[in-house]
């Protein structure tokens, strides 16, 4: 009996072996050379960077395949984003397994920008600076109260930054992942409930808090020395980040 009874856990262990070396064989190995399928990937990354809407991993799995197939080629991926294009491929930190794209070098200045991206992007760190100085969450109303006291009013056409500009910050913004809308939970049905904006994830990957101020201090054409006290304040909260 006893020998029976040995005889069968050394076959349970055998076959366990079997089935998880089975199993780990099954697991394709990151791959070092581009194929066909990280051509694909790479194509449906650039062709959806310049927008810089997230992209899903459910939109990139069948591209490769599978979700393994996926995962054994971002790296290649990776590398010929970064070294052909000068893009950073990264994953948002959150729950949503989604990527983003990012400058490989970080941007030093506004006068890196181009025409085009010059009027979006001011807005977007008028709106980021606000945010902070507002302890990183501003209720709408008063973030657009602040746009009108500099002449920017989000239902009007603006000479410089265009039309459209509530749906630029609520909609575009917000899909960009630069800006989160919350809504207030009232404690009662005589509460008004509230909007407010938070930093997004994206916002939090490109920027530092030390950048946003040192941008904006060149957007409203001022000595970096002016805005001193905030810049401590946003070292601090870097570190602390």
């Amino acid at each position: 009996m006893a020998s029976t009874s040995r005889a069968g856990r050394a076959g349970t262990s055998r076959s366990g072996r079997k089935a998880t070396q089975s199993s780990q064989s099954q697991q394709p190995e990151d791959l070092t050379e581009i194929d066909d399928k990280v051509r694909t990937i790479l194509k449906y990354i650039l062709d959806h960077s310049a927008a810089k809407i997230p992209m899903k991993e459910k939109d990139l799995v069948p591209l490769a395949g599978t979700k393994p197939e996926l995962h054994s080629r971002l790296p290649v991926v990776a590398k010929q984003l970064a070294e052909r294009y000068g893009i950073r491929l990264h994953q948002l930190n959150d729950a949503t397994k989604m990527y983003i794209c990012m400058a490989e070098a970080p941007m030093a200045s506004i006068h890196e920008l181009t025409t085009e991206q010059r009027p979006q992007l001011t807005l977007l760190f008028l709106v980021l600076m606000y945010i902070f100085l507002r302890q990183m969450r501003v209720e709408d109303t008063k973030l657009y109260a602040m746009l009108a006291m500099l002449g920017i009013r989000v239902d009007e056409d603006h000479a410089y930054f265009g039309s459209n500009l509530r749906k630029q910050i609520e909609d575009t913004f917000v899909k960009q992942r630069y800006v989160k809308r919350e809504r207030s939970q009232p404690d009662s049905a005589y509460e008004e409930v509230k909007t407010y904006f938070i930093w997004g994830l994206r916002a939090k990957a490109e920027f530092t808090y030390e950048q946003i101020v040192e941008f904006s201090s060149q957007i409203l054409k001022q000595h970096p020395t002016n805005f001193s006290e905030l810049l401590e304040i946003a070292k601090s909260y870097d570190n602390n980040n």
